[in-house]
């Protein structure tokens, strides 16, 4: 009969709980595998790719990440910023010299033609080079592109040497420094229309070389007379040969360069494929040889800009400046290195500037990739995936055009050149800029540049900046970690996982205005407890754990797990008010519905009963009229109700005009007693406030007895599938219905057992009614008057009690003239039904004197 309220109820729990955790797993997971799917730069940027539907899913998640990962640079940086400020320790290996505005405007205002108008020419930029050099520079990196011929002549031209060009004379200022610089190229994955070359029909032999390494350079200077260039195998050399138009013109390039014998011949079509581009010289001096790093993962580029002809040799590094943007045009590192593949199966890695510069200082060609860092010799290691791109980790949390912010040395361009124009004038330098063992950076912060990107710690920093800080990250080996996949897939399922607990286990709060506030308040809490974790681990240990998704996943199922409990709330709330009425209370309900254990258990407690009714009910439902009879039943039944849930009673049943109720369960109490007392004087006060408007109304005097009594009972719900209850039965159910109907033969408003009166006797009076010995029962039954609480007994009512309680111990002591005499006066003075019971009694033993061994107990029939 029990089984199915407590099987449905008794698995409850457990059915909640498995679908949050089920809920859990499916949340958790998806968008766990959205952090755990990255997807390879190279199918981001693929030329003509569409975006598939899984990276438009990530980016889904990555967009938000990328915002909480600028946040936590900014920390890292200024964090940075500060220990150095602290140990007076500031960045010294990089600087950055700017052609900013006030040197702008400090060359135009000079005596230098030759600074009249920017850029200047590159004769001046080679002469930056070469005194930077001479203060000490160990490497110089030039942030600029030089992809077209120089249209300057020379301002300066060396005692006895020829006319030479603005680029021949900036070659020269280079090569004085062999390997001291570094020149700047830049790619893009789109490809270019590829370029047209012009039919030379004649091919004039200019040099013939033991190798391929003598033979490039005089390749060079044909490239760079604007002229095709060939290697063509000749046994164990190589020939040099140049195209041209006659061959007269091609007597002329063999003699410009150097050839002891011309030789002219007809290009033939098979020359083509010895034929040496300018790209190809170019890819053969930058590229790089790189072990343990798969080339098919790097990005492919497809279009190289690099610097002219006449500017290439292996007397100057090359490296990218390409700056590599998210999604959302953001620079948040470096590629360093990328694959071009201009012929399938031929594949070159070429390295950044900045890596490019640290090979330089490293004193090696040797790259290698292990466990996520690129070794560079022995002298360094940083961090970088096997797309070859490098998380930049700034030292600033703000760098500015200018960038000094970035780097913490900088220096103007304008001050460079004073010492460059006083050397060559004869003049003693006029200012130390303490370069010595230093990387130097050469780029244009002026507001003519071009070259500003977004970064996270500014929207318009230099290009140089970025350069500049890539290269200190490579050269103090250090730099910002991307957390495994996996890392992140787990962190993202237990932020799921704790989503769910903190709604499954908090959502009891959610009930009140206050709770609710509580409630979402500790998922918010949990939310931003998990990104300081996060930025703490960024800023201590320089690692990128994902942020984004995890709170995605905690709110996503913290929401879900909330929907779902409200509405199981609301079936348990339905459950409850069916189990125990609709006038439950709402504090009964509240801890009923935490523990549906206090309801679905049956089980045998102390507990308190109530019974009431309305005297003389038969006779008023003839008298009035069935509307107005159920009209003033629910006015007086809500009355009792309100008292019984007041006290933290429980209804258990309306029966016509009896109301039974009970106090101890479903939540358990140890003052039952008290409770079940309380509720009766709550009821007598709202009756006799309530008892001149229904004589009024109804034409009705109304007065209602009640009996109470205390035991162990058993309690539970009980019924069948059809219908069931939670209530109560045991012999102390009896009692208490007794009790109330014995209220009739005593004249009494309530009369309430021995266990209730001895319960309660602390904090109410009561007096003693009567000693009743029950036919086939063995046990004496005594029988008690609640008259109030203590403390609020009148003068009156107390002098009753002791005239009474004077009457009653001579009538136990056998004197019955003397009990008579009282309970005749308390009867007479004081109105009171149970004197009058007891003077009756007196008469008749008086005339019949009582047994013997007559106890004072009063023998009656069947209860």
């Amino acid at each position: 009969m029990q089984s199915r309220p407590v099987q449905s109820s008794g698995l409850r729990f457990l059915k909640r709980l498995g679908f949050a955790l089920l809920q859990t797993a499916i949340f958790g997971s998806l968008i766990g595998g959205l952090v755990f799917v990255r997807v390879p730069r190279t199918q981001l940027e693929t030329e003509g790719a569409p975006q598939t539907v899984l990276a438009w899913l990530v980016g889904l998640i990555e967009r938000p990440e990328r915002v909480t990962y600028d946040m936590r640079v900014r920390a890292l940086g200024e964090a940075l910023q500060r220990q150095r400020v602290k140990e007076s320790k500031p960045q010294e290996r990089v600087v950055l010299v700017t052609v900013d505005d006030d040197t702008l405007s400090n060359a135009r205002q000079s005596q230098h033609r030759e600074l009249a108008s920017y850029p200047w020419p590159r004769e001046v930029i080679g002469g930056m080079t070469r005194r930077l050099v001479e203060e000490g520079a160990t490497v110089v990196l030039l942030d600029m592109l030089f992809l077209e011929l120089s249209p300057r002549g020379c301002f300066t031209q060396e005692p006895g040497a020829g006319e030479t060009t603005d680029d021949e004379r900036f070659r020269s200022l280079l090569s004085q420094d062999a390997g001291r610089t570094a020149l700047a190229f830049s790619w893009s994955v789109p490809r270019s229309s590829p370029p047209s070359f012009q039919l030379w029909p004649y091919r004039a032999r200019v040099g013939t070389h033991p190798g391929q390494l003598e033979a490039r350079s005089q390749a060079q200077a044909v490239l760079a007379l604007q002229r095709p260039a060939f290697l063509i195998p000749s046994g164990d050399r190589v020939e040099v040969w140049a195209g041209v138009e006659d061959e007269r013109e091609g007597q002329v390039i063999a003699a410009r360069l150097g050839a002891s014998q011309t030789l002219v011949r007809e290009r033939r079509s098979a020359d083509d494929a010895s034929r040496v581009t300018a790209l190809d010289l170019f890819v053969s001096l930058a590229e790089v040889e790189v072990e343990g790093l798969d080339p098919s993962k790097l990005l492919q580029v497809r279009t190289l800009r690099h610097p002219v002809v006449p500017l290439l040799g292996s007397q100057s590094l090359l490296g990218a400046v390409t700056g590599f943007p998210d999604a959302d045009g953001v620079v948040r590192g470096m590629l360093h290195l990328v694959s071009y593949e201009p012929q399938e199966g031929r594949q070159h890695l070429l390295p950044s500037q900045p890596l490019a510069a640290a090979m330089k200082l490293a004193g090696t060609r040797k790259l290698r990739y292990a466990d996520g860092r690129l070794h560079v010799g022995d002298a360094f290691s940083f961090p970088m995936d096997e797309t070859g791109y490098s998380l930049t980790r700034w030292e600033t949390g703000d760098a500015g055009r200018t960038a000094g912010a970035s780097v913490f040395r900088t220096l103007r361009a304008w001050n460079l050149l004073l010492n460059l124009f006083d050397v060559r004038e004869g003049r003693p330098a006029r200012s130390a800029h303490d370069l010595e063992n230093r990387a130097v950076i050469l780029t244009n912060t002026s507001t003519y540049a071009t070259d500003f990107r977004a970064t996270p710690v500014g929207g318009a920093t230099p290009r140089g900046a970025v350069l500049a800080q890539s290269l200190v990250n490579i050269l103090e080996s250090e730099g910002i970690t991307r957390a495994a996949p996996r890392m992140d897939l787990y962190l993202t399922m237990g932020m799921a996982f704790l989503g769910a607990i903190v709604a499954f286990f908090f959502s009891r709060s959610f009930r009140s205005g206050f709770g609710a506030v509580i409630y979402f308040s500790s998922m918010a809490l949990a939310g931003v407890g998990y990104f300081w974790a996060a930025r703490y681990v960024f800023v201590e240990q320089q690692l990128w754990v994902a942020v984004a998704g995890p709170l995605l996943a905690m709110v996503a199922t913290f929401l879900l797990t909330t929907v779902y409990t409200v509405r199981t709330e609301d079936e348990i709330r339905d459950f409850v008010n069916h189990a125990l009425g609709r006038y439950v209370s709402p504090e009964v309900a509240r801890l009923v519905t935490r523990d549906l254990s206090l309801l679905v258990h049956p089980e045998r407690r102390p507990m308190t009963i109530f019974f009431s009714d309305i005297a003389g009910f038969t006779r008023l439902s003839e008298q009035m009229e069935p509307e107005r009879l159920v009209q003033f039943l629910n006015e007086y039944l809500t009355e009792m109700t309100m008292a019984v849930r007041a006290s933290g009673g429980q209804v258990d049943k309306y029966i016509g005009d009896t109301v039974m109720a009970f106090w101890g369960a479903p939540v358990r109490t140890d003052r039952h007693a008290h409770l079940a007392c309380e509720a009766f004087l709550k009821m007598r006060a709202l009756v006799l406030e309530r008892l001149p408007v229904w004589e009024k109304k109804y034409g009705q005097h109304i007065h209602f007895r009640a009996g109470i009594n205390s035991g162990e009972v058993v309690v539970g719900d009980m019924g069948t599938e059809l219908k069931s209850n939670y209530t109560v039965f045991g012999d102390a159910v009896g009692l208490a219905s007794w009790l109330e109907r014995c209220n009739k033969f005593y004249g009494t408003s309530v009369l309430v057992g021995e266990s209730t009166a001895q319960l309660a006797r602390d904090a109410y009076v009561f007096r003693e009614v009567d000693r009743v010995l029950v036919r086939n029962k063995p046990a004496t039954i005594r029988l008690h008057e609640l008259l109030g609480r203590q403390g609020e007994i009148s003068p009156r009512v107390q002098e009753q009690l002791a005239l009474y309680e004077q009457a009653l111990t001579a009538y136990h002591q056998r004197r019955f003239d003397e009990a008579l005499a009282l309970f005749e006066r308390s009867a007479s003075e004081y109105q009171d039904t149970v004197a009058a019971v007891y003077a009756g009694r007196c008469r008749r033993f008086l005339v019949t004197a009582p047994a013997e061994d007559w106890d004072g107990v009063y023998e009656v029939g069947e209860k």
